[in-house]
């Protein structure tokens, strides 16, 4: 088929739309044990489907463009699971057309039992449909009659009778409401009989939102049913519409948790909480050229990796993790791990560098060149991790700080810190793994993807997430704290200084330092990815951007903590008296005292 731009860009991003929605319901349903009902074992059974259309239905076909290898399997497993999606979406509907429609017969019939049963059928039934179609690819190349029949039964079953069943059971429960909904407004009527009547219609939203869930469920089972008729009467056309399908069907997959999910009372709850519940103001407050530029280079980068290993040194040293008791808490233990990150990419990233330039042993200009290489991208998504898992525990504290102690335990820190490190070796293992001893194209491809998403997109959306949520409840403490002081100090003359306002200012350099290296890597990713004849030459802009913000991450995680800066002042204080008592002069009177 032949793909343009536009589909790919539209494509990628609906896929992370469908990845970040679906995988945040299931995350949050398995979580929190009052969501483990009978309709939410469905809406997971569903977002589970439709995460995996997300994460196999573009990222499949673009390595199949991208290599040119596609085969009968990856189509079949690219078909798995809008299967699954379809049959999960009918059973959850079905499930609350009995709730609506037959109320009173609902607790008697959809036991716990009779729902795994319900979804594991969901999920037998694509499976099922997939295996048959790829038997058939296999005995009969062609066109047969058992492949017609097959064809047929799925348009019928997973294609048409679909849309009829949403189709009645929307209109069944529609009609249910407006009965409900037109007595409601008589009783009101009656109850207000000679006073001004003003009547709401409830859940406007909700019904519009489902209207447009079928709509574009009903837009996207067209160009299947097409397709469908198209291989199964042989008119000659050809189906290639797979720029409009494709789309279409991860839209439905992307819209499915906000209709089904995020109208639900239960779970807009357990979302809204965090925020509602962090803004209470009774709760507590908590990145080769001539011989001159190549000098100015190494020279900017001696510095910066300096700068780096004088700061992290300082930050171990007045820690000293195991002799300073007051200073061994949790969060001092993400600040002591990310430390370390950082400490080893100062140590690696310049002079391995500087090394090859003198020796000429290796090319700088060509990524991963050799071994040194991946030594710095290993203490690079270290840090990274690191960054994300400390950033993760001052969300959760500033957030929710109730739970904090009883979710955040020594243990549950050892295992966090340790998931940071064993998460950058595993990316970087099977790298080294592919590129050395098999030197495997397809597999470095599929591994570069996978670190371009997780260590690089996905690290920055969340890093701007939890630095946005903590900045809205921050803002919304310092507005209470204001409103109460003008209240206290009515016909006053009063003053308002905003608290910590150089480290939000801190904090805003630092994410936006570390956006700026995360663009540089997801732009040479990217052109690694694309294979695009375009060469990735910035590592000269790149690198100290990446030194760089190794050197403030220990000022805006450590130096604005208040019992680590009270020690680095101690330390300060201490070696000051000590050259002042070693300056000044020794008097006879101190040595002969009368």
């Amino acid at each position: 088929i032949k793909v343009e731009t536009w589909f790919w860009i539209l494509g990628w991003s609906l896929s992370i739309l469908t990845i970040s929605g679906n995988g945040s319901i299931i995350f949050l349903v398995c979580s929190r044990r009052r969501l483990r009902t009978k309709t939410n074992a469905f809406i997971v059974s569903l977002a589970v489907a439709d995460f995996s259309v997300g994460l196999s239905t573009v990222p499949s076909l673009f390595f199949c463009q991208k290599e040119g290898d596609c085969n009968g399997l990856s189509n079949d497993l690219r078909n798995l699971f809008p299967y699954a999606s379809v049959v999960n979406l009918c059973t959850l509907v079905l499930e609350r057309y009995v709730a609506v429609v037959m109320p009173f017969k609902y607790l008697t019939f959809m036991k716990r039992r009779r729902v795994f049963l319900v979804i594991f059928i969901s999920w037998v039934i694509p499976v099922i449909t997939a295996l048959a179609f790829f038997k058939m690819d296999r005995l009969c190349p062609g066109q047969c009659l058992l492949y017609d029949i097959i064809i047929s039964m799925n348009i019928f079953f997973l294609a048409f009778l679909p849309c009829c069943g949403l189709i009645f059971c929307f209109a069944s429960m529609l009609l249910v409401v407006y009965k409900h909904e037109r007595a409601a407004r008589v009783l009101a009527k009656q109850l207000h009989f000679n006073h001004r009547f003003l009547f709401k219609i409830q859940e406007k939203s909700a019904v519009k939102m489902m209207a447009i869930v079928i709509g574009v469920f009903l837009l996207a089972n067209t160009f299947a049913l097409r397709c469908g008729y198209i291989l199964l009467f042989k008119t000659g056309k050809t189906c290639d519409d797979e720029e409009y399908k494709i789309p279409l069907l991860i839209l439905n997959s992307a819209i499915n948790p906000i209709a089904y999910a995020f109208f639900k009372r239960d779970i807009k709850k357990e979302m809204t909480k965090p925020l509602t519940t962090g803004c209470d103001p009774e709760a507590p407050f908590t990145h080769r050229v001539d011989y001159l530029s190549r000098a100015v280079y190494v020279c900017v980068y001696v510095n910066l990796c300096s700068l780096v290993l004088d700061r992290h040194i300082a930050v171990v040293k007045p820690l000293k993790y195991l002799l300073r008791r007051r200073l061994r808490t949790k969060s001092n233990a993400f600040v002591v791990s990310l430390a370390v990150a950082d400490f080893c990419v100062g140590l690696s990233a310049v002079p391995p560098l500087f090394v090859c330039e003198k020796t000429t042993g290796c090319d700088p200009e060509a990524p991963f060149a050799n071994r040194v290489d991946y030594l710095r991208w290993l203490f690079t998504y270290a840090s990274v991790t690191n960054l994300c898992s400390l950033v993760l525990d001052r969300y959760i504290a500033v957030v929710n700080p109730l739970k904090y102690l009883l979710f955040m335990t020594r243990k549950r820190v050892s295992q966090l810190i340790f998931l940071s490190w064993i998460l950058s070796i595993l990316v970087i293992c099977p790298y080294v793994l592919m590129w050395l001893v098999f030197n495997d194209n397809r597999s470095l491809f599929l591994i570069s993807f996978w670190i371009l998403m997780i260590l690089e997109i996905l690290s920055s959306c969340s890093l701007i997430f939890y630095f946005g949520s903590m900045l809205h409840v921050v803002y919304k403490h310092e507005r209470a704290a204001r409103i109460l002081a003008k209240q206290l100090r009515f016909n006053h003359r009063y003053l308002h200084k905003n608290e910590e306002k150089s480290a939000v200012k801190l904090m805003v350099i630092v994410i936006g330092l570390f956006l700026v290296c995360s663009g540089c890597s997801l732009r040479c990713s990217l052109v690694y990815i694309m294979k695009d004849e375009q060469p990735c030459n910035d590592k000269r802009f790149k690198l100290p951007l990446l030194v760089l913000n190794s050197a403030i991450n220990p000022v805006a995680y450590a130096f604005f903590k208040r019992d680590i800066k009270e020690e680095v002042e101690r330390c300060i204080c201490c070696v000051i008296w000590k050259k002042r008592n070693n300056i000044e002069p020794l008097n006879g009177s101190r040595l002969f005292p009368n």
